[in-house]
């Protein structure tokens, strides 16, 4: 496996890899009670002459690394992470884009790329570095073929990164728990970038200089904040009401 090839895992993931970058499969493994399942995946490999092969359990979680293989491991190309100006190329005029700063977490990654896929989001903002995949196999297998629907931009510094959307006619809006406005009394409309922080700190100054506005979702206030996919989802959510 070269440095630029993805271990994916976890049967969604996979069957979108099959699905979307059928090129992209270099070698699939899988346990015999997925043998059904995996059929999809299996056809498309042999057609591009790749190979595969029934494994036993403990094969599995050998080459992914992880328990939760789902009964399919996948090597592929790594999806690619877009450059900023191709990224607003590939997303169009009218967007809508979510934006992290330092998410670290590969569960929320992976649960943010799932509903961005799933409200109909163009594409998605972090950080990492362009032309390379650093989408790891828990995020993917997370994600459930999220992440082969979105164009995906790494950047090194996200305030940079929102300043050029933003001059591209995109409003850029931050997720903040001490913003004095809610996010419902705000139509969201595209085009529109929605910005949340890291777990733990929140948006940095950078990003929040880079920001239209912020604005907050509305809760009790008997815990601290909301989890970030959590929150993405219900911005994700109200964007495309």
């Amino acid at each position: 496996m070269s440095r630029r090839d993805a271990v994916i895992y976890g049967l969604h993931a996979c069957l979108a890899v099959a699905e979307h970058r059928p090129e992209a499969i270099r070698r699939v493994f899988y346990h015999r009670s997925r043998r059904v399942d995996v059929g999809p995946l299996l056809k498309v490999t042999a057609a591009h002459k790749r190979p595969y092969r029934e494994v036993p359990a403990e094969d599995l979680e050998r080459l992914s690394g992880s328990a939760h293989t789902e009964g399919v491991v996948v090597f592929a190309a790594a999806l690619p992470l877009l450059s900023v100006d191709a990224f607003i190329e590939r997303v169009g005029p009218s967007p809508l884009i979510v934006a992290l700063d330092g998410v670290g977490n590969p569960h929320n990654l992976g649960a943010i790329l799932r509903s961005a896929a799933w409200f109909g989001a163009d594409g998605v903002v972090f950080r990492g570095e362009p032309g390379q995949g650093t989408l790891n196999g828990a995020t993917l297998r997370v994600s459930q073929g999220g992440a082969e629907h979105l164009a995906l931009c790494g950047v090194e510094q996200l305030g940079p990164a929102l300043k050029q959307l933003a001059a591209a006619g995109i409003a850029v809006i931050g997720a903040d728990q001490d913003a004095s406005r809610r996010v419902f009394d705000l139509p969201l409309r595209r085009p529109v970038c929605l910005t949340l922080g890291a777990e733990g700190d929140g948006l940095s100054a950078e990003t929040r200089r880079a920001l239209t506005q912020t604005v907050r979702i509305p809760g009790t206030g008997d815990v601290e904040s909301l989890n970030v996919a959590v929150a993405a989802g219900i911005l994700l959510a109200y964007a495309t009401r």
